[in-house]
């Protein structure tokens, strides 16, 4: 049995704007983000920020470290 997810993470009950492109600084290109990617690395491998990042309850929720993983604070 599957364990239970957390509905900020869920992608089932993610609306369609939280996928959404962002340009590269670098190059131009679109980058595709969805709203709890914190980087992407463009094509012509600038790493972009996701200005837009939205982890839901990861900021106050006490099981946020076993739920997304540790991130980076690059």
């Amino acid at each position: 049995m599957n364990a239970p997810r957390c509905p900020g993470q869920d992608q089932r009950f993610w609306k369609p704007e939280d996928i959404y492109d962002v340009i590269c600084p670098s190059c131009g290109t679109e980058i595709e983000f969805w709203k709890d990617e914190p980087t992407r690395t463009c094509s012509c491998g600038q790493i972009v920020r996701n200005p837009r990042i939205d982890l839901g309850c990861a900021k106050w929720c006490v099981h946020a470290k076993e739920c997304l993983g540790a991130l980076k604070n690059t």
